[in-house]
């Protein structure tokens, strides 16, 4: 019913094709990057909590058919600190702290630099507590004008 009326609105229809108009613009076409590798590494200090993320960044690889690497879980990072109990003396009574932090990484491949922005943001929103993220980019480029015209001569030297 609500489809009707608004069929039956003449500047419904001219809106439409407004915007249609405004999406195929040949201004503001850019070439979009392109990445071989996106490589997200993960850490924190509950295990469980990054096995249960890792399995979620898996599971949204798969559904967006995104091309990715197995997660790989690296030795944790221990760190031990021995302090007093008390500001200076008693030196006997000391008190042992140390943190453990899980690292794992997984890489995503060949993908667009919308794609990944995409994914990124959607991961980055769905993050739980206490992970950290570190994403690092390998762009896929073209030469320099001056590497192109210095094969251009070697490939097809002129006579």
């Amino acid at each position: 019913m609500l489809s009707n009326t608004l069929r039956n609105i003449g500047a419904f229809n001219s809106q439409i094709s407004l915007l249609r108009y405004l999406a195929t613009s040949d201004k503001n076409k850019e070439l979009d990057k392109l990445f071989s590798n996106v490589r997200i590494e993960y850490r924190g200090h509950d295990p469980a909590v990054l096995q249960s993320y890792s399995t979620f960044l898996l599971n949204v690889c798969k559904n967006l058919e995104i091309e990715n690497t197995p997660i790989v879980k690296h030795p944790y990072i221990r760190w031990i600190e021995c302090l007093l109990r008390s500001k200076f003396v008693h030196k006997k009574y000391k008190l042992h702290y140390e943190t453990r932090t899980h690292v794992r990484e997984m890489s995503i491949k060949n993908v667009t630099g919308s794609t990944a922005s995409t994914f990124l943001e959607y991961i980055e929103r769905n993050i739980p507590e206490g992970v950290a993220m570190r994403v690092d980019y390998t762009e896929i480029c073209d030469f320099p004008v001056i590497i192109k015209e210095s094969i251009e001569k070697t490939t097809n030297p002129t006579i």
